[in-house]
C-alpha cells in the first residue's frame, strides 16, 4: 500500500531537531537571490562549513547554480518523487545563466504557476541538462499521460536543495532548509498524493519514519519511472495518480 495516509505521522519527533517541523514553515525560497551565489542565509553557513570539509571538488556545493529543492506545482501535484539531491552537468552553468530557464526556475521555487510546473517538460528547455536527465526518466510516462498531464501532476522532492557532482552527503540534516522539504513531502502525503521515493531511504526516514517503508526502484543508480523498475502494480498507481 503506497498511499497509506493513516500510516505517515505528522507530529513524528523520532527526528532530528533541524528535520522536526511541528510548527508550520513558510516557504523560505522566496527569499533566494536572483543573482549568484544562490544560497539562502538561513543555510550559508552549513553550506560554508560543508565544503570546508570537502576535498573533492565534485563533493563540493556549486552555489554558482540556482538550487532545486523541488520541481513542480504542490497544488496540482498528485505523484511525488522523493530524491536525494540535484546533480551537476556540463551545460548547467549555461542553461542556468538563460533568462527564459532562470525565471521559469525562480517561479517554481516561488510555487508561482507556470503552463509546464515541471518546467524541465517544457519543449523550449529541452536542450538544457536538466530537461534531458528527467525527459528520460520519466519517457514512459509522458508516452501514456502526454507531457502537460505530467508536468502538471508531478512534483520531484529532494532531501537536500543544492547542487553537486556526486552528494557527499552524510545520513543527517545539514540545512535548515531541509525543514521546508520534509514539510512539503508531508503536506503531500496529507493533501492524498502518491509518493514515491526514488533514493535515499534512510534520510527521508529521518524526515518521517513512514518514509522508510516505501520501496525503492530496483535500480537505484537510474531510477527510470518504468514498470520493470518499480513493479506493474506501482506503476499502475502512478500513472492513475496522473489521470491516465
Amino acid at each position: 500500500m503506497y498511499l497509506a495516509r493513516a500510516k505517515l505521522n505528522p507530529k513524528n519527533t523520532d527526528v532530528g531537531p533541524s528535520m522536526d517541523g511541528r510548527m508550520r514553515i513558510e516557504n523560505p525560497w522566496v527569499e533566494i537571490q536572483s543573482e549568484g551565489p544562490f544560497v539562502l542565509e538561513v543555510d550559508r553557513e552549513c553550506v560554508k562549513r560543508f565544503n570546508e570539509k570537502k576535498h573533492s571538488p565534485d563533493k563540493k556545493i556549486d552555489t554558482t547554480l540556482i538550487p532545486e529543492p523541488f520541481i513542480g506545482n504542490p497544488r496540482s501535484a498528485k505523484l511525488v518523487l522523493l530524491s536525494l539531491n540535484p546533480g551537476l552537468a556540463d551545460g548547467d552553468a549555461e542553461a542556468h545563466a538563460r533568462p527564459d530557464f532562470r525565471a521559469a526556475m525562480l517561479h517554481n521555487l516561488r510555487h508561482e504557476s507556470q503552463k509546464f510546473p515541471f518546467y524541465p517538460l517544457d519543449e523550449q528547455f529541452e536542450q538544457t541538462p536538466c530537461a534531458t536527465w528527467w525527459l528520460r526518466k520519466t519517457r514512459r510516462l509522458i508516452e501514456e499521460c502526454g507531457r502537460e498531464r505530467v508536468a502538471k501532476g508531478l512534483l520531484v522532492i529532494e532531501w537536500f536543495p543544492y547542487h553537486s557532482k556526486t552528494s557527499g552527503l552524510p545520513k543527517k540534516c545539514l540545512c535548515e532548509s531541509q525543514r521546508y522539504s520534509c514539510q512539503l513531502a508531508k503536506e503531500m502525503v496529507g493533501k492524498g498524493a502518491l509518493v514515491v521515493l526514488l533514493r535515499s531511504r534512510e534520510r527521508w526516514a529521518m524526515c518521517d519514519g513512514w518514509f522508510s517503508e516505501l520501496p525503492p526502484p530496483s535500480s537505484l543508480q537510474n531510477p527510470a519511472i518504468t514498470p520493470a523498475n518499480f513493479g506493474e502494480d506501482l506503476f499502475k498507481r502512478m500513472r492513475q495518480a496522473l489521470g491516465c
